[in-house]
């Protein structure tokens, strides 16, 4: 089931976010400003794929797939099997971060 809504990353800017589970995993798409943030996240393996437009621009592994989940995640309880709302903020962090860019 996808499930898809609206957000405000701040005055300027709403994203559009999509919501992907699977029994692999969990997929969230954020598009803003006419351009694509995916982050994919493997429960079978841990691993962490960032793609923007499309294209792999970050790849992390266990550990670091979780220190990265983690550092964005606050309060929430996600242990190992991050939710779709922890793979936003990773990705809203992202795209704060590669605004100037």
């Amino acid at each position: 089931m996808t499930e898809a809504y609206e957000q405000p990353l701040d005055e300027d800017v709403t994203v559009h976010v999509e919501e992907q589970p699977s029994s692999k995993g969990t997929c969230v798409t954020v598009q803003a400003n006419g351009r694509s943030m995916s982050a994919e996240y493997s429960e079978l393996t841990g691993q962490l794929c960032l793609r923007q437009d499309g294209v792999m621009v970050q790849e992390w592994f266990p550990p670091h797939s979780w220190f990265a989940i983690a550092s964005v995640a606050g309060a929430s309880r996600w242990g190992t099997q991050p939710s779709a709302d922890d793979l936003h903020a990773l990705i809203r962090n992202e795209l704060v971060t590669r605004r100037g860019e």
